[in-house]
């Protein structure tokens, strides 16, 4: 439906094993996360790897028009909200990082309110949408750096249980720390170990959700040192215990069709 200038969505959709997707459209495509079953989900722009790993309930992707989108998830259920943004609404500089699996509690009501029909809602989620990617602008990385800042990423995500340094993931990446730290940052917006502790969130949050694992457990499971370690993350960077996390989002689950 049309809110405010905006094309708004809900969407539910099931795949019952691997599927992937391709985006490639004239306007752009703001996507908010709400609920789902997927244990992986990874996406990729003009061939660069954005994210990947355990979606979360709140998340948004941005899919700029004129450029291929493209995501795989191993299998599942999802709910999603999707907004299109026309050109002449929002620029998107062509540098620009990509917006993936981006968390921000004022951007997604807005784009829940649109949902509900408040066309109120559809030139503030404009403003602060293009707001936040002129903070992301970023520098051109060369293909071959790129690649790297892509394999590393994917290698990180099999290192999370344990400890894995800057010296280390520089070593796999084949770079100096110091080139690491610049690259990477420059492709993803965070250093590797900032990177690092957000994706062993990510994944203590999927399993909060989705596991009947204690706190402890998740920790343990999830590269954090102690229970103590992840509640003080928790708290630092979402505002709340993990306990809390688990009853406010355990809900956030969309059932297989034999169950509705």
């Amino acid at each position: 439906m049309d809110v405010g200038g905006l094309k708004v969505a809900s969407i539910v959709d099931r795949i019952d094993g691997p599927s992937s997707w391709t985006i490639e459209r004239d306007v752009h495509a703001l996507i908010l996360y709400e609920a789902g079953s997927y244990h992986w989900l990874e996406t990729w722009l003009d061939e660069r790897r954005t994210s990947l790993g355990d979606p979360l309930p709140g998340e948004m992707w941005l899919a700029p028009a004129g450029r291929r989108y493209r995501g795989e998830a191993k299998g599942g259920a999802v709910r999603y909200v999707e907004v299109e943004i026309s050109t002449s609404r929002l620029v998107v500089a062509p540098d620009t990082r990509a917006l993936a699996a981006h968390y921000d509690l004022t951007l997604a009501a807005l784009v829940r309110a649109l949902l509900a029909g408040d066309a109120a809602a559809a030139d503030p989620l404009v403003t602060i949408l293009a707001r936040t990617l002129e903070g992301m602008a970023g520098r051109p990385v060369v293909p071959p750096v790129a690649e790297r800042i892509n394999d590393l990423m994917a290698f990180i995500q099999t290192q999370l249980e344990g400890s894995l340094t800057v010296e280390e993931m520089a070593a796999e990446a084949g770079m100096s720390v110091n080139s690491l730290i610049v690259h990477f940052t420059s492709v993803t917006g965070r250093t590797p170990a900032q990177y690092m502790l957000r994706q062993r969130l990510r994944r203590a949050c999927w399993f909060l959700m989705n596991r009947p694992l204690s706190v402890a457990e998740i920790a343990f499971a999830t590269g954090f040192s102690s229970h103590a370690h992840l509640c003080a993350i928790f708290r630092r960077k979402l505002g709340m215990s993990p306990g809390e996390w688990r009853r406010r989002h355990v809900s956030a689950i969309v059932p297989p069709a034999w169950e509705e």
